[in-house]
C-alpha cells in the first residue's frame, strides 16, 4: 500500500508539471487580484502570473490537510492516552480488591469460599454424628 501511495504522489507530480510545461504560455499571463471589502479601504491589485497562483492554492491546500491531519491524530493520541490512564485505574482497583479479599481468605471473583476437595472427601467418609440422632 505504501508503494502504491509514492506511485500516485509521483504520478499526481507528473501530470501537473507536464500541465504546467504545455500551457506556460497561458499560465505565464499577468493576473490581477484585489480585494474590496467593505469596512476596509480597498487594497492595491497584485499582479502575479496564473501559475503561481495555482501553485500557492495547491500548497495552501496541502498545508491546511496536513493541519487536519495533525488535528486528528492529535485528539486519536489524547483519546489512547486517557483509556490507558483509565486501564491503569482499573488495574489498580483490581489489585486493590485482590489483596482485600486475600485477607478475608476469600478467591478473587467469588463472593464465598469453596471448600476443597479434600474436605468434602472427609465430609462423605465421616459420617455426622447429628444427623443419625
Amino acid at each position: 500500500m505504501r508503494y502504491i501511495k509514492v506511485l500516485l504522489l509521483v504520478l499526481v507530480f507528473f501530470v501537473s508539471m507536464l500541465f504546467l510545461f504545455q500551457n506556460q504560455e497561458v499560465l505565464g499571463r499577468d493576473m490581477v487580484l484585489q480585494l474590496n471589502l467593505f469596512f476596509l479601504p480597498p487594497m492595491r491589485p497584485l499582479e502575479l502570473p496564473t501559475y503561481f497562483i495555482l501553485l500557492a492554492g495547491f500548497l495552501l491546500g496541502a498545508l491546511v490537510s496536513m493541519a487536519f491531519f495533525l488535528w486528528d491524530r492529535l485528539s486519536l493520541a489524547a483519546s489512547l492516552m486517557k483509556a490507558r490512564w483509565k486501564i491503569r485505574n482499573l488495574e489498580k482497583e483490581m489489585a486493590k480488591n485482590a489483596t482485600m479479599s486475600s485477607t478475608i481468605n476469600f478467591p478473587a471473583g467469588n463472593k464465598f469460599p469453596l471448600k476443597k476437595t479434600e474436605d468434602v472427601k472427609a465430609d462423605i467418609i465421616v459420617p455426622d454424628p447429628d444427623k443419625n440422632a
